[in-house]
């Protein structure tokens, strides 16, 4: 008798631990849909406290609104000369002179907000690696 219930015993505490397993499995996919949905609420509440995702969020020392612009150019098309820098910035002011560009793209680079790369016979611009860091971890995209 004591034998009988010694492996009952062990028999519900395999069961338990096999439905312990199924469990696991099957609240897995609920996390995962809990950090989407956490990254969603902060981003949402990002649009809403900043009127959506601007410079001013991660470089708020960044008070140049040329330079901000090229922040937003160069965030939404990375690896971009100074000529298609200088369109992308007029289309979204209006207007921009070639100079002006080149000016600013030499502070955000001593400021280490962007960095210029040789590809071939051209240089191109891109964000630094710590400013992409720091826009992943602000939506909640980092790990």
């Amino acid at each position: 008798m004591e034998k009988d219930l010694a492996d009952e015993v062990k028999e519900l505490n395999k069961r338990i631990s096999d439905l312990e397993k199924m469990l696991s499995v099957l609240l897995k996919p609920l996390s995962d849909v809990r950090k989407t949905t956490e990254r969603y609420l902060r981003l949402a509440g990002l649009l809403l406290d900043h009127g959506g995702l601007t410079p001013d969020v991660i470089l708020p020392e960044l008070k140049d609104p040329i330079s901000k612009d090229i922040v937003r150019v160069l965030l939404e098309r990375p690896g971009q000369n100074v000529s298609q820098i200088t369109d992308l910035v007029k289309a979204k002011r209006g207007t921009a002179s070639r100079r002006i560009i080149r000016k600013k793209l030499l502070y955000l680079e001593e400021k280490n907000i962007i960095q210029k790369q040789q590809q071939g016979s051209r240089v191109v611009y891109s964000l630094t690696s710590e400013v992409i860091k720091k826009w992943t971890q602000l939506l909640g995209l980092s790990i």
